[in-house]
């Protein structure tokens, strides 16, 4: 696994423009913080449909500032607006989707005989 997939980094395009966007520890903490939900309520409260637009800015407020952006919180709304609800929701979803899929890779065939040991 690439250290750009253990932090979520993925290059998107949003408001005709490619820009990077990161979820790493600091940025899915102060979401939960800034929506005072635990994560994966913000995520089941997103896959029923259920994600306003002061949600769809904290989340890609955090994800473009844990890349290096220096965007505003008000800026980020009018990037959002500039790019469509629906699509603005399509990047959420795949920064989502990509961070939970995330999976512990060990390129090491001893650690993967380890493991297999402590199976049996």
């Amino acid at each position: 696994m690439t250290l750009e997939k253990i932090k979520g980094t993925m290059e998107l395009e949003f408001a005709g423009k490619k820009r990077n966007f990161k979820l790493d520890f600091l940025a899915l903490s102060s979401i939960e913080s800034r929506l005072n939900q635990p994560l994966l309520k913000i995520v089941n409260g997103m896959t029923s449909g259920n994600i306003g637009m002061t949600n769809m800015a904290v989340i890609i407020d955090e994800a473009l500032r844990s890349a290096g952006g220096k965007y505003t919180y008000e800026a980020v709304g009018n990037l959002i607006l500039e790019h469509g609800f629906t699509e603005s929701f399509d990047i959420i979803s795949k920064l989502m989707a990509h961070l939970m899929d995330a999976k512990k890779e060990n390129d090491s065939p001893l650690e993967e005989t380890k493991n297999e040991t402590r199976k049996t």
